[in-house]
């Protein structure tokens, strides 16, 4: 009553929901009709032929990770054999069904929107959640995720929740329809139709004292006596709105004798899950020394409006969430102890729960109790519920009587809570603990990646490595890394010479696997060499038995070798999709790899992501590195108003925290700007102040990302001395045997450095490099630079293969419109039509030849190309550039009307 335009709205949002998905959240205080818009949806939706999915959140199950998202998708389970074995493995892990690795909350997010999408497909799902406040952060963040990707998937999510109490649902970017009170029209109507009779002045006062709140004006006349709905006595005293409403339930409760009482919190603390009668019935005798369970225990609710019981299907649900708080507040603690401990006596085969009831039970230290929520701790965090792991964590801590096991597990609660984003928690754990090595790493964590705050990471690990140092105690080396892998990444973003010393101090503390990153990451162009043979044997000894921690030295250690490509899926199989989902830093290195490769418009995609993570979970250091990814791209691809505004804020971020390398990323992104627009002279100031010509600076890791740009610009400017001092410093330094990548690097700096009569060799030698066309730009480059050179020779036909394979990767790989007109300008010097060549001149294919362009044209790659024929993915290739200059085209796109305007030439 009095939601017209709710409904329609709502309506809408069904319709929408036969083609696309929608998802809308309702807003309002307590009482305002939040749960009535609801049921109307869900019944409309059935009408409609939606099947209609119900989530409650429930606040006693706020620290249980994936409880609403379970109540989501049991009913779905039949649709898990749709999915890739992948992802149903990956929702039956986190649901707790089988055992198995962390799923990464990405993978946990995408499956179940796959299996949304699965269910979708036969009937459009409307998917109704109330109380989205008391939702657990791991579903939370599941529906956060998938109702900003609903496109395409045929289904409606409403959800509603508390104003300004949205719990950890992210509303941003959902469409948000506020519930407020009712007009007095229909409020006036909907108290008439609920309490027939009353008299006048009752009327007006309820009215008034009701402020338009639907639950207000059905609950509150109910609790007048006769006398005074019929106006012969005075009404009860004003109250506030909010206590109001709470008293009407709390006054029905008080009504309740002791044992229907202490039913209703047992429904409140257990959850109003299907089958929970079962284990209320169960914890009932326990909590009320042996008195025998009697049905009537719930009728006398459900009469006085408090509970719905369903019997069918074992399960006590409150009438309003406000029932369910009243009787929590108004029960006396001992009382609520008692039915959490005689709920933990029932779930013996549910461990987790159990442990959290036996935790709430608990009013002193009990290391028995503390034990067991560590090991639900440990369960929550393999299925990726690190958030829920961080509070299992703390209460244990607690718990704990052993001073030493209290320190240990506060700093696995910091942990948790660093895994999961929340590093204002993990701060505030870590500074409990900051006499251990352990506590100090936190601690620091969390002013690296949250604050940027250098010096604050110097004060305190530098001091609490040497102290565990001299200690005397065993050392522990996984808390050594832990303190140096934030130290490393300190030294190396801070780029600044004094914050070395105490690293290298620090050598002899750490694994293998450390020291190993350090080589790679440190000095690479003295120390990187080995570093590729280190990571294969590192690589071989990975199980799943690993500590996911150490992982993150081999992703680091790939990124800098620009191969994280070559081990990532390697890597996933031997520790566990799900686990190694859940790094954060393999999505930076995923994003670093996709530039490295030319895959851009990847790279785009996935830090953008990233960095709705990072602002979310206040990683700002990871923010603005994802924001250099995507300066990297503006850069290469010439959008200079998208890469000013990626370098201010990369600079606003780093420069007053005089972190040099990331200030380093802005001179290096609008050198390989100016490069692209031609603008050689400004490229090379930019490049020659980051590594003077004929250095390569320590400590300066991003040295070779700029190599090619102060090599090429020096050249453009008459600066031929300088250009090949810089590729001798390559050579000295042998950068071809740190990585394949690097090799192409220095290969094509020879060559575009070399004298005339030499030139030749060396553009083949470095287009010969082993997997030299993995790396896009540099590759599309040389190819360039080689066609410039042969068609300054006059070798018009050579330069034009050269030249239009460079167009082709600079236009459809790269999308670099600045270098596509760079190749087109040297083809067109080159002489190269835009008609089709005439065939009856004199312009002839071979059958091999015209076999390849056949087959490249119906959209087979080089490599599919080679498996039907028989031959390398190369010789295709050189068979496929002979033909485009005899087409006329420049690249494969054209290639079908090519051959067809060939064939009608020839025919003629």
């Amino acid at each position: 009553m009095g939601r017209t335009s709710e409904l329609q709205t709502l309506e809408a949002l069904l319709a929408e929901a036969e083609n696309a998905g929608a998802a809308l959240l309702l807003r309002g205080d307590p009482g305002a009709g939040k749960t009535a818009l609801l049921d109307a949806v869900a019944a409309r939706a059935r009408v409609g032929g939606l099947r209609v999915l119900q989530v409650v959140g429930v606040e006693s199950e706020q620290e249980l990770a994936f409880s609403a998202l379970h109540q989501l998708l049991y009913p779905l389970f039949d649709h898990l054999a749709e999915l890739p074995p992948f992802q149903s493995g990956v929702l039956e892990q986190a649901l707790s069904i089988r055992a198995g690795s962390a799923p990464g909350r990405f993978a946990i997010s995408a499956a179940t929107l796959a299996l949304l999408q699965a269910a979708a497909k036969g009937q459009p799902l409307c998917v109704v959640v109330d109380d989205a406040h008391w939702i657990d952060r791991s579903s939370a963040e599941v529906l956060t995720f998938i109702t900003r990707r609903l496109t395409g998937c045929r289904a409606a999510f409403v959800m509603a929740a508390r104003s300004g109490a949205h719990g950890y649902l992210d509303p941003t970017g959902l469409r948000v329809l506020d519930v407020g009170p009712l007009p007095a029209p229909d409020a006036l109507a909907l108290l008439d139709s609920s309490h027939p009779g009353l008299a006048e002045s009752t009327r007006r006062r309820l009215l008034d004292e009701s402020e338009g709140n639907p639950l207000a004006l059905v609950e509150l006349p109910s609790q007048l006596t006769e006398a005074q709905r019929d106006g012969a006595a005075a009404l009860p005293v004003n109250l506030p709105l909010s206590s109001r409403l709470e008293s009407v339930f709390a006054d029905r409760i008080r009504r309740l004798g002791s044992a229907p009482r202490f039913v209703l919190l047992l429904t409140a603390l257990d959850g109003e899950r299907p089958g929970n009668l079962r284990d209320i019935r169960a914890a009932f005798g326990t909590g009320t020394g042996g008195e025998e369970w009697d049905e009537g225990l719930l009728e006398m609710s459900e009469h006085a409006g408090l509970v719905r019981v369903d019997h069918v299907a074992e399960q006590v649900t409150f009438r309003h969430p406000l029932v369910r708080s009243c009787t929590v507040h108004m029960s006396p603690a001992a009382r609520r102890r008692a039915a959490h401990r005689a709920l933990a006596g029932v779930l013996t085969s549910e461990p987790e729960r159990r442990a959290l009831h036996l935790a709430h039970a608990a009013d002193h230290p009990d290391e028995a109790v503390a034990g067991e929520l560590t090991r639900a701790a440990e369960r929550a965090v393999a299925r990726g519920g690190a958030a829920e792991a961080a509070t299992a964590y703390r209460r244990a801590a607690e718990l704990s009587q052993d001073p030493a096991e209290r320190a240990r597990r506060l700093e696995q609660a910091a942990f948790a809570a660093g895994i999961a984003g929340l590093l204002g928690t993990a701060h505030e754990l870590a500074g409990q603990t900051m006499e251990s090595l352990r506590g100090a790493a936190a601690a620091a964590y969390v002013q690296f990646h949250r604050e940027g705050d250098i010096d604050a990471v110097y004060r305190i690990l530098p001091p609490a490595m040497d102290a565990a140092r001299s200690s005397g105690a065993p050392q522990d080396v996984d808390a050594f890394d832990d303190a140096f892998y934030v130290l490393l990444n300190t030294a190396v973003w801070g780029g600044r010479a004094e914050l070395w010393p105490p690293v290298y101090r620090a050598l002899d503390l750490v694994s293998e696997s450390a020291r190993m990153c350090f080589d790679c990451v440190a000095d690479p162009a003295r120390t990187a060499h080995g570093v590729r043979r280190e990571l294969d044997r590192a690589t071989a000894a990975l199980s799943p038995d690993t500590p996911l921690w150490r992982v993150n030295w081999l992703i680091y250690t790939a990124m800098y070798l620009d191969c994280f490509t070559f081990y990532d899926g390697v890597w996933r199989e031997a520790v566990g999709h799900s686990a190694y989902d859940s790094l954060r830093f393999g999505v930076v290195a995923r994003a670093h790899e996709a530039f490295m490769r030319g895959e851009w418009d990847r790279i785009q995609a996935i830090a953008s992501q990233g960095i709705a993570d990072a602002t979310e979970h206040e990683y700002n250091l990871v923010h603005v590195i994802f924001t250099y990814g995507l300066a990297m791209v503006a850069s290469g691809r010439g959008d200079e108003e998208a890469l000013r505004r990626h370098c201010d804020t990369i600079t606003a971020w780093a420069q007053p925290r005089r972190m040099q390398l990331l200030m380093s990323t802005v001179t290096e992104t609008r050198a390989r700007a100016a490069v692209g627009r031609g603008d050689f002279e400004e490229a090379y100031l930019l490049t020659s102040a980051l590594t003077p010509p004929g250095e390569l600076p320590a400590h300066f890791p991003h040295f070779s990302r700029v190599f090619l740009d102060l090599v090429e610009s020096a050249m453009r400017t008459g600066r031929t001395a300088a250009a090949r001092a810089h590729v001798e410093a390559g050579r000295r330094a042998r950068l071809d045997a740190i990585s394949p990548h690097h090799a192409v690097i220095l290969a094509a700096a020879v060559a575009v450095t070399a004298p005339d009569d030499e030139a030749g060799t060396l553009y083949d030698a470095a287009l010969a490099v082993r997997d030299a066309e993995l790396w896009t730009y540099e590759y599309a480059r040389t190819r360039l630079w080689y066609g410039e050179w042969l068609r300054r020779r006059r070798e018009y036909t050579a330069a034009r293969v050269q030249l239009s394979l460079a167009l082709e990767l600079f236009e459809q790989r790269l999308k670099a419109p600045l270098w596509a007109q760079r190749a087109r300008d040297e083809l067109r010097a080159a002489g190269v039509g835009v008609g089709v060549a005439d065939a009856r001149a004199g312009v002839r294919m071979s059958a091999q030849e015209r076999r390849i362009a056949e087959l490249a044209a119906s959209g087979l790659s080089n490599k599919e190309i080679s498996r039907q024929l028989n031959i390398s993915p190369r010789t295709a290739g050189a068979h496929l550039y002979r033909v485009f200059p005899k087409l006329g085209i420049t690249s494969r796109a054209a290639l079908r009307d090519a051959l067809q305007a060939f064939d009608e030439a020839e025919g003629s």
